[in-house]
């Protein structure tokens, strides 16, 4: 009927892909994923990929990878469904939904533009922290001026 329009759910998925694919695969993964969504009915409102970055640990025994934010609305069945996709493909490091609304109007989303492009993100260095660091103004401390330092006995 004109008018009507479903209940859907909102969900975010956010994954990780191998660092060592080339951006077209890359590229056409997040494609794939796009059209999955919409074949098991659903409605994408934004892919959006931040980047190669690196990981907070290691995984698989690699240390960068390339992340992507993926935004739809569907039925309740098909995150699990993306995700099992997700967990099949050998080219997923890391995946994780979450629902971010329920029941939300499909006509109250609009579709956003997708970001595919890969860009490298160079994170900066953090300085390293002495032991004998005085936390004022984070320089580290000499070894002249760590021997010249009160004992702690005295400093009380």
């Amino acid at each position: 009927p004109l008018g009507y329009s479903r209940m859907m759910r909102e969900y975010e998925t956010i994954y990780v892909l191998k660092s060592e694919l080339d951006d077209k695969s890359a590229k056409a993964f997040m494609l794939k994923m796009k059209e999955i969504v919409t074949e098991k009915g659903g409605k994408n409102v934004q892919v959006a990929c931040m980047g190669r970055r690196k990981l907070a640990w290691l995984c698989n025994k690699q240390s960068r990878g390339i992340f992507v934010n993926h935004t739809y609305l569907g039925m309740p069945g098909l995150s699990k469904e993306i995700e099992r996709l997700l967990g099949i493909d050998e080219s997923v490091m890391l995946r994780q939904t979450m629902l971010l609304a329920k029941n939300v109007d499909e006509s109250t989303k609009p579709e956003l533009e997708d970001n595919l492009t890969i860009e490298v993100v160079r994170e900066r260095r953090e300085q390293p922290q002495s032991y004998f660091s005085e936390g004022r103004d984070n320089e580290p401390m000499s070894a002249e001026d760590v021997r010249k330092r009160p004992a702690r006995a005295e400093m009380n």
